[in-house]
C-alpha cells in the first residue's frame, strides 16, 4: 500500500474518479448518466431511456398525487408536452378528453389507447380506479413508439404501470384526506329582482309590468321593496370531499406483493351531484425458479355517481341559475317548495326536482392481468399475458308520481303518474398476448434485441333498458309495480382482433441506435376484403455525449438526437359499420325485416403516417434538462359518409375517403436552480403548438358540425363559420351585421355566414410552468396551466343577452344599463324590444384563452428522529389546492370547456369543445391530508 500513488473513488450513480494521493484530498463526484439510466415500460416490454428512439414521456406518481382530482387522466394536464388534457365537465366522476399531437380524425375519435399493466382498457370508467395505485405512466407519442400497437395507435398510447412490492420489511401506509370545493369564480352578472322588474316594466311584459297594486306596472317603491333571490347563492354550495386509503407492500426475494384499498366520497358544488367510490388492488409477483416468474395484477372498483340533467334542460341547475327570475324564491314562507316558479315556460322548482326525481349510475370495473415469464435460455424469454377489462353500469332514473315533472309530463288526471327507467350496460374485453424476446450483447458493444408475438383480443357489449310508468306512491319504485307502458329493449354487439407483431433493435456501444417495428392486425370491424392491415416504423437514435469529441465537455451530461417515421391506425368505429344490417318492425300487424344498411366489404381503418425528430439534452450533471420535438402526421382513409345512387335504396354509406394533417412542436425545460443538502429549488415549463388542416374530403364537400362549425378542405378542423356581428347603429339602436360581401345591414341572414379564418375551438398553443421549493422536510410546489388562441361560442349569452326576446327568464345586467336609449348612444347593446330576436353570430364568440393556477402543494415531512420512538417510518402532512384562480377574458363561469352540448348536436372532434352551454363548471378545491408509514 505504501507504493500506491493514486486513489480510485466510486459511488453508485457517479462517475469513478482517480486522484493523486495527498495528505488532503477534495473530490467532487459527477453523476454518470449511463449508470443511473432509467428503465421504463414501453410497448410490450421495458427499456433504458437512453436506448429509446421514440418520443416517450414519463409521468411519475408524485406528479399525479399532487393534483386532487378523482380521475387520474385529469391529473395529466400540463405534465407532458404535446398532450392536451381538458376535463369533460366539472362533475364528480367526469374524465378528461385527451389529444396527443392534435386531432387525428373527424369521426373515429382522437382518444389515445390506454394500457394498464399490459391490458388495453376503456377510457370511460377511470373514476373507478385509484390514482394512488399508479407508479408511473409512459406516454408514447411518435411512430417509433406507437406503431407496434398497429390499428389502435394513431392517437398515441398511454401505458399505466401500477405499484409493485419490494423484498424486505412489509411497509404499511395510511392516507387520509378531506377538503372543500367551491365555484372558481364569483363572476355572475345577472339582474337582481329590482333590475329585472325595472326592465320588465320598461318593455311592458312580465311581472314588473303587471304586478303593481292596481294590476298594472309596479311603482319604484314596490320594486324597491320586493325580495330578491340570488340563484347562484341558492344553487351553488360548498362541496366536501373525504378519502381514506390503506396499502401494504413487501415480500421476500421470491414473492413480492402490493395490496391497497381506498374509500372516496365527494359531494359536488351543487345538490344532487356526488361520487362515492371504493377500490381495491392486489399485485403479486412470484419467482418460481431462476427461469420462471409469474404474477397477477388485479383491481376492482365500485362507484355510485349522482346525475343531473344537462345542457338547456330546464331541470339542469346550471341552466336554472341563469334562467330563474330573481323575484321568485325557492321556498314558501312555511318552508315548502315554491312550485309557482316558471323557467323557460315550464313550472319547475329545481330543488323539488332534484329531491323528487333522483338519478344516479352504479359502476363496476375490474381490470386483471396474469403474466408468466419463462427464460428458455439466457438470451431468450417467453412471455405471456392474459387479461380482462370488465365494465358494468346501471343507470337509474325515477320520477316520483307526486313530483312537478310527473305532472308536467302527464297533465291529465287519468294519465299515469311516475316513471322509472333502468339502463344496464356491460362490456367485457379479454386479451391474450404471447411473445418471444431475445436480447444479447456481443463484445461489450453490440446489443441486439428482438420481439416476435401474437395477440388475440375480443370484446362483447350488452345493453338492456327497462322502463315503466304509473306508480301509486313515490315511496316505492320497483319496476314490477309500475302499472302501464312497460317496455324492455336491448342489444348486443361484439368485435374481435387477431394480431402478429415484431420488433428489432440494434445498439452500438450505447451510441447508435436502430429500432424497427412491424404489426399486422385483423379486425372484425372492417370489410371482408380489408380486414387485415400492416403497420411499421423505423427509429434512429444517436447518444452524442458518448463521442470522443464531446468527452471533455464537462458541462454536458447527455445529448441525444432521435427520429422516426412510421404508420399506425385508428379502428374506433362501430362494431358493424362495414356489415349489411337489417331493421325489424311490423307491417299490418305482422313482424317484418328490411335492409337497414348496405355492406361495404372494402371498409378499413384510418391510417396515419408520422415523421418526427427530437432532441434530448442534459447539462451540469443533469441540473438542466431540455427536450424538443417537431413532428408531422398525415391521416388518410378518413371514415366519412359518401353519397349513393337513390336506386340503391340508400342515400349514403361510410367509406375511407378523407385526409388531414397535423404538424407542430413540443418544448419542455426543467432545471434545479439550487440543490444542496438542505435546499432544493427547481423550475419547469413546457409549451406545445399544433396546427391541423383538412387536405381532402369526399368530392370536396364541406361537413357542418354543430351550429357554427365547418370541416372544409384547406382549413383547420371545426373552423367557425358564422354571421359577423357589426355592433349597434348609434342612430336607431338596431343590431347590425356584416353581409358575406362585407357590407353592413340590420337584417340578419344566415346565408351571410363566412368562414372565420384562424378561429377554431382548438388552442394555438398550450402548456404549463411550475416551481418547487424544499427546505429539509418542508416542500412548496405549484403549477400553472395556460391555453391560448382558441374560441368558444358562448351559447349562454345567446339567452342572457337576448335583447328582450326572452324576457320571461333572467337576463344579463348589461341589457338594462348599457342598452341604446337615444340617438347618438355608442354601445354594443341594441335598443331593447320585445320584437327583437337573438341570432347566432360572432357577438357570442369569445376568446377562450386562460391562465390558471392549476395546483399548489404545501407539505411537511416530520424528521425520522421524532418518529422512531413511535415506531413510524414516515409522517407527512400536507395541503393541496386545485384551480385556485384563473385569469381570462372569457365571460362564462369556466373557460375549460370539454363537452359540446348533447342535445341535437354531434360531439366535437376533440377535447376543446365548440360551445359553452350550461355545462358543469370546474371547481376550486382545497384539500388537507396526512400520510403515515409504518
Amino acid at each position: 500500500m505504501s507504493s500506491a500513488k493514486t486513489l480510485q473513488i466510486s459511488y453508485i450513480g457517479m462517475q469513478t474518479q482517480e486522484v493523486e494521493i495527498k495528505p488532503s484530498v477534495k473530490v467532487v463526484l459527477k453523476s454518470d448518466a449511463q449508470t443511473i439510466d432509467e428503465v421504463v415500460v414501453v410497448a410490450y416490454g421495458s427499456a433504458k431511456k437512453s436506448s429509446l428512439t421514440g418520443s416517450v414521456d414519463i409521468v411519475k406518481a408524485e406528479q399525479l398525487t399532487k393534483v386532487p382530482v378523482n380521475s387520474f387522466d385529469q391529473a395529466l394536464q400540463g405534465k407532458s408536452a404535446g398532450v392536451q388534457v381538458t376535463a369533460t365537465t366539472g362533475r364528480p366522476g367526469a374524465g378528461a378528453n385527451i389529444k396527443i399531437r392534435g386531432t387525428s380524425s373527424i369521426s373515429a375519435g382522437s382518444d389515445p389507447l390506454y394500457v394498464i399493466d399490459g391490458v388495453p382498457m376503456s377510457s370511460s370508467d377511470f373514476a373507478s380506479i385509484n390514482a394512488n395505485d399508479i407508479e408511473y405512466m409512459s406516454i408514447l407519442k411518435d411512430a417509433s413508439a406507437t406503431a407496434i400497437y398497429g390499428s389502435r395507435g394513431s392517437n398515441g398510447v398511454i401505458l399505466v404501470t401500477t405499484k409493485k412490492g419490494k423484498s424486505g420489511k412489509t411497509a404499511v401506509n395510511v392516507r387520509a384526506q378531506f377538503g372543500i370545493s367551491t365555484k372558481t369564480t364569483d363572476k355572475f352578472d345577472m339582474m337582481n329582482a329590482q333590475e329585472k322588474l325595472t326592465y320588465e316594466r320598461q318593455l311592458g311584459s312580465g311581472y314588473g309590468a303587471t304586478g303593481g297594486a292596481a294590476g298594472g306596472p309596479m311603482t319604484d317603491e314596490e320594486i324597491a321593496a320586493h325580495r330578491s333571490t340570488n340563484w347562484a347563492d341558492e344553487i351553488f354550495r360548498t362541496g366536501f370531499t373525504q378519502s381514506y386509503e390503506l396499502n401494504m407492500s413487501g415480500g421476500s426475494e421470491k414473492t413480492k406483493f402490493y395490496i391497497s384499498g381506498q374509500y372516496y366520497d365527494q359531494d359536488a358544488i351543487v345538490p344532487g351531484s356526488y361520487l362515492q367510490r371504493g377500490t381495491a388492488r392486489v399485485n403479486v409477483e412470484h419467482t418460481v425458479s431462476d427461469r420462471l416468474k409469474v404474477g397477477v395484477a388485479t383491481s376492482a372498483g365500485v362507484s355510485k355517481e349522482g346525475l343531473l340533467r344537462t345542457d338547456r334542460n330546464a331541470l339542469n341547475p346550471f341552466n336554472y341559475v341563469y334562467s330563474a327570475n330573481p323575484y321568485d324564491a325557492p321556498y314558501n314562507e312555511d318552508g315548502s317548495y315554491n312550485t309557482d316558479i316558471t323557467v323557460g315556460g315550464v313550472p319547475l322548482n329545481i330543488f323539488e326536482n332534484i329531491d323528487n326525481n333522483p338519478s344516479y349510475i352504479n359502476r363496476l370495473k375490474i381490470v386483471g392481468a396474469f403474466n408468466l415469464e419463462w427464460k428458455i435460455w439466457d438470451e431468450i424469454k417467453y412471455v405471456t399475458v392474459a387479461g380482462i377489462d370488465f365494465n358494468q353500469a346501471i343507470q337509474y332514473q325515477y320520477n316520483k308520481p307526486e313530483s312537478q315533472l310527473s305532472n308536467i309530463l302527464s297533465p291529465k288526471p287519468t294519465d299515469p303518474k311516475g316513471y322509472r327507467n333502468d339502463n344496464f350496460t356491460q362490456r367485457a374485453t379479454w386479451l391474450w398476448t404471447n411473445m418471444l424476446t431475445y436480447e444479447k450483447t456481443f463484445n461489450s458493444v453490440h446489443t441486439v434485441k428482438a420481439v416476435v408475438g401474437m395477440e388475440a383480443q375480443a370484446s362483447k357489449y350488452r345493453r338492456i333498458n327497462a322502463m315503466v310508468e304509473g306508480f301509486a306512491t313515490g315511496k316505492l319504485d320497483a319496476i314490477t309495480i309500475g302499472s302501464t307502458n312497460k317496455d324492455v329493449i336491448g342489444n348486443t354487439t361484439e368485435w374481435k382482433m387477431l394480431s402478429y407483431l415484431g420488433s428489432a433493435g440494434y445498439t452500438y456501444d450505447d451510441k447508435y441506435i436502430v429500432d424497427l417495428a412491424l404489426r399486422r392486425d385483423g379486425s372484425s370491424r372492417f370489410g371482408a376484403d380489408s380486414q387485415f392491415g400492416t403497420f411499421w416504423a423505423v427509429g434512429l437514435g444517436w447518444n452524442m455525449e458518448r463521442e470522443k469529441f464531446l468527452e471533455d465537455v464537462e458541462w454536458l451530461t447527455r445529448l441525444k438526437i432521435r427520429g422516426s417515421v412510421g404508420t399506425s391506425g385508428n379502428n374506433n368505429i362501430g362494431d358493424y359499420a362495414a356489415q349489411g344490417v337489417y331493421g325489424y318492425g311490423s307491417y299490418d300487424g305482422s313482424p317484418t325485416a328490411y335492409p337497414g344498411r348496405l355492406p361495404n366489404p372494402t371498409l378499413s381503418w384510418e391510417k396515419s403516417m408520422q415523421a418526427s425528430v427530437g432532441l434530448d439534452a442534459s447539462f451540469f450533471d443533469s441540473r438542466l434538462n431540455v427536450t424538443f420535438d417537431v413532428y408531422k402526421r398525415k391521416t388518410t382513409d378518413l371514415l366519412l359518409a359518401t353519397r349513393l345512387s337513390q336506386t340503391s335504396g340508400f342515400s349514403s354509406r361510410i367509406d375511407n375517403v378523407g385526409e388531414l394533417e397535423n404538424k407542430g412542436y413540443e418544448l419542455a425545460i426543467s432545471g434545479d436552480i439550487i440543490k444542496t443538502n438542505d435546499w432544493t429549488f427547481s423550475l419547469n415549463g413546457m409549451i406545445s403548438q399544433n396546427k391541423n388542416k383538412i387536405l381532402k374530403l369526399y368530392e370536396g364537400n364541406d361537413i357542418t358540425t354543430g351550429w357554427n362549425n365547418l370541416v372544409k378542405e384547406g382549413y383547420p378542423i371545426n373552423v367557425y363559420k358564422m354571421v359577423r356581428w357589426a355592433g349597434v347603429n348609434p342612430a336607431n339602436g338596431d343590431a347590425l351585421y356584416y353581409t358575406k360581401d362585407g357590407d353592413i345591414t340590420n337584417v340578419y341572414n344566415s346565408d351571410d355566414a363566412v368562414i372565420l379564418d384562424g378561429k377554431t375551438p382548438d388552442p394555438k398553443y398550450f402548456g404549463s410552468f411550475g416551481a418547487k421549493l424544499a427546505y429539509k422536510g418542508i416542500e412548496l410546489s405549484g403549477d400553472f396551466y395556460f391555453s391560448g388562441g382558441n374560441y368558444i361560442y358562448n351559447h349562454i349569452s345567446f339567452f342572457t343577452l337576448s335583447d328582450g326576446s326572452m324576457i320571461d327568464q333572467n337576463l344579463d345586467k348589461r341589457l338594462l344599463y348599457d342598452q341604446w336609449t337615444k340617438p347618438g348612444d355608442v354601445t354594443n347593446i341594441p335598443q331593447q324590444r320585445l320584437s327583437n330576436q337573438s341570432y347566432q353570430s360572432t357577438r357570442y364568440l369569445e376568446d377562450g384563452s386562460y391562465l390558471r393556477l392549476r395546483n399548489v402543494t404545501l407539505a411537511y415531512t416530520l424528521p425520522k428522529r421524532w418518529l422512531k420512538p413511535l415506531h413510524m417510518e414516515n409522517v407527512r402532512i400536507y395541503a393541496q389546492g386545485l384551480n385556485l384562480f384563473t385569469i381570462t377574458n372569457f365571460s362564462g363561469l369556466d373557460p375549460e370547456v370539454g363537452d359540446s352540448p348533447t342535445t341535437g348536436l354531434p360531439s366535437t372532434a376533440g377535447p376543446a369543445a365548440t360551445v359553452l352551454d350550461f355545462s358543469f363548471p370546474a371547481a376550486r378545491t382545497v384539500m388537507f391530508g396526512i400520510e403515515i408509514g409504518f
